[in-house]
């Protein structure tokens, strides 16, 4: 039998759900909805047999990220993930397209046209036990973002890598705790959001325009989570990992990061991605 190509629809997601269990990955069953409601999945089936399945998110006219790229052990070595990726590029033409390689990956990534751009660190702990003082700089203010902010911090967002993501940050607005610093001229300087994923909570995305509004943002998510499982991703690039290392947050993995298209570079004085939404939608 031949391999077909199917769009994803959230009568998959309990299929995806029982891979990632079984590589050990820590997402649950509304981390997978969540991706799959923003994304593009696409699932590669045999003779009813579900073989694999990858997911994309546009962000924008220019920008597209993957992830979720998993195959079914028994199907593995029969080009599964390629045709899911084949497929997935299909639908970003023209974007520049943004995703972390684990090393069995790298590979098929390469010749599919991507190149490596860096790589990024996953910290956490299973029980947060130094929760940090906040040190707010000075001058500025921590206020929780409401709905009136979204297309502020939509900006903002894409200042830092490119992306539009303005139904991620409504969402992480309503459905989550989202912190903002400004000015006494109201000038937004950072934002951050805390939310439930995998194992305890997940802080990300930080977007900061420097590294001490991004700890002051992550030290105030982090008040009241003593002894919780916690968990942030960072760019390697970015020096807020030796800082996570002192609250013991360990580094776990350092997935490499690779880009088919060109890299975005923020403008000087402009905001920088200090922590991730995810490795998939990063």
């Amino acid at each position: 039998m031949s391999i077909t190509l199917r769009a994803m629809t959230a009568d998959d997601i309990e299929q995806g759900f029982a891979m990632t269990q079984h590589l050990k990955w820590p997402h649950r069953r509304e981390d997978w909805l969540q991706a799959q409601q923003l994304g593009e999945g696409v699932v590669a089936e045999e003779d009813g047999a579900y073989l694999g399945s990858a997911i994309g998110w546009r962000w924008g006219e220019q920008s597209a990220t993957i992830g979720l790229v998993i195959v079914n052990d028994q199907f593995q070595g029969r080009g599964v993930g390629k045709q899911l990726m084949l497929a997935l590029l299909e639908k970003f033409p023209g974007c520049n397209v943004r995703l972390h390689a684990t090393e069995m990956g790298k590979g098929l990534y390469a010749k599919l046209g991507f190149n490596v751009t860096g790589h990024i660190q996953q910290h956490q702990t299973r029980a947060l036990a130094a929760v940090p003082q906040v040190a707010i700089p000075t001058g500025m203010t921590l206020r929780n973002a409401n709905p009136a902010d979204a297309d502020l911090l939509t900006e903002l967002d894409h200042q830092a890598h490119g992306m539009w993501r303005p139904r991620l940050l409504n969402q992480l607005i309503t459905n989550s705790q989202t912190v903002m610093l400004q000015d006494a001229q109201q000038r937004i300087h950072g934002f951050a959001s805390l939310r439930r994923f995998g194992h305890g909570w997940a802080i990300g995305p930080v977007i900061a325009q420097s590294l001490p509004v991004a700890q002051a943002l992550v030290a105030a998510l982090m008040q009241g989570l003593g002894g919780e499982f916690v968990r942030i991703d960072t760019d390697g690039a970015q020096p807020l990992a030796a800082w996570l290392v002192t609250l013991g947050l360990d580094q776990v993995d350092a997935p490499t990061t690779m880009i088919r298209g060109t890299p975005w570079s923020p403008q000087v004085g402009e905001m920088q991605a200090f922590g991730l939404m995810t490795q998939a939608m990063a």
